[in-house]
């Protein structure tokens, strides 16, 4: 069972680098010992007269399989920094800078997977980017929204520092789609989205929530400085033009609210924003509620 087991191991190494021994080792040994048992049943003194002659032989197939193992080893480095590279970036999504210039079959594997890889990375990133993105408007979708909004709201709570939702949505949108058609409804998503951008800094998330309401996040903020941005947006939108569209046609109703301090995740911070948006649009639409006026 032992010497099984030990076959068994030798059959199939563990390591590339081992099957590569085995087969250094096999294929110059075996010319060796066939020859040897060859010369010893033609003539039984030949190992007595000759085992200088052997144990020459014999080191200088040891050495020579150690040089062609060495040799063979230093040939599957490409091998290895591909098969480590592949892994890297299948853990940890790092694009590797595997080497180049090589003019061999090794430095065209390289070339490929190199390639490969980067098509790949790129392809990844377009489809995550295309995942999180409102095709019409350009801004993040809801998914984009979820993610980042936990992020932003984790770190509030960490650094005990202000964070406010604005939600807002289009009055009236679908009477505008049915007077203008759905064309001119998609204009004025994006004039609206284009303005609102305008007003925000890079640090604040926006998304498209749904068909016409949309969504700002504002880190590091307080309610009155939201409520006043949000209140400059909603005069803005309705004081101008909006794909072409009278002064007035496109307008808004938002709510705005701070984050309380024991409020950890973004369901019940956008479902108060949410009420109060529903709030401004019972009360007359077309401006801004909140739960504390400043």
């Amino acid at each position: 069972m032992r010497i099984y087991r030990l076959f068994n191991k030798l059959k199939r190494p563990r390591s590339y680098a081992g099957r590569v021994l085995l087969i250094c080792f096999f294929g110059t040994h075996i010319p060796l010992i066939t020859f040897v048992i060859w010369a010893l049943v033609k003539n039984p003194a030949f190992g007595q007269e000759n085992w200088a002659d052997l144990l020459v032989l014999l080191l200088a197939t040891l050495a020579g399989t150690a040089i062609t193992f060495l040799l063979v080893h230093g040939m599957l480095a490409p091998v290895r920094v591909v098969s480590q590279a592949l892994g890297d970036y299948r853990q940890n999504k790092h694009l590797p800078a595997l080497p180049r210039g090589l003019t061999d079959e090794a430095g065209y594997m390289l070339d490929q997977v190199q390639e490969t890889l980067e098509e790949l990375d790129l392809t990844l990133n377009n489809l995550a980017r295309a995942a999180e993105t409102d095709p019409l408007t350009e801004i993040g979708n809801r998914r984009w929204l979820v993610s980042h909004a936990e992020e932003q709201i984790a770190r509030a709570q960490r650094t005990q520092t202000p964070l406010c939702a604005i939600l807002f949505d289009l009055d009236r949108f679908k009477a505008i789609n049915d007077r203008y058609g759905h064309a001119k409804g998609d204009a004025v998503l994006v004039g609206v989205t284009r303005f609102v951008k305008g007003e925000l800094r890079s640090s604040h998330l926006f998304a498209r929530t749904g068909g016409e309401e949309f969504c700002i996040i504002l880190p590091r903020t307080s309610l009155d400085e939201a409520f006043v941005l949000a209140e400059k947006m909603q005069k803005g939108l309705s004081g101008q033009s909006i794909a072409r569209l009278d002064p007035g046609v496109v307008t808004a109703s938002f709510g705005v609210v701070e984050r309380e301090p024991d409020e950890k995740d973004r369901s019940s911070l956008l479902r108060r924003a949410d009420d109060l948006l529903y709030q401004a649009k019972n009360d007359g639409r077309n401006q801004v509620a909140t739960s504390t006026l400043v």
